[in-house]
């Protein structure tokens, strides 16, 4: 799974979370459209929202299924598991995947002692 991700696929995948944590139903773009817009100055069209679901699919970040006429998404992982694989990858490149470095540059950067 790769979990490196741009601005708008980070968006993307905050709404689908977001609708998640509500509601237990699956996702279409529709919703996630009008979601990204409603918090967002720029309004995204409807292929350029369904254009990164995919890619997010790719990644094997989404999965996607069709229901009638429509596709429906579905994160793969939660918000929660998601954040812990990124801090592993992020201790393993950088830290050495020493957990006491890390924190030692977060407290340092966050002033947290």
């Amino acid at each position: 799974m790769n979990y490196t991700h741009g601005s708008l696929e980070n968006e993307i995948l905050k709404a689908i979370w977001q609708i998640e944590d509500k509601e237990e139903n699956d996702v279409s773009v529709t919703e996630i459209q009008e979601l990204i817009n409603k918090s967002s100055k720029t309004d995204r069209a409807y292929t350029t929202v369904k254009t990164v679901m995919d890619r997010l699919v790719e990644k094997n970040m989404l999965v996607r299924y069709k229901q009638g006429k429509k596709f429906l998404y579905k994160s793969v992982s939660s918000r929660d598991e998601m954040a812990q694989k990124a801090i592993k990858k992020l201790m393993g490149q950088y830290f050495n995947n020493d957990v006491r470095s890390l924190m030692k540059a977060l407290e340092k950067e966050y002033q947290l002692v």
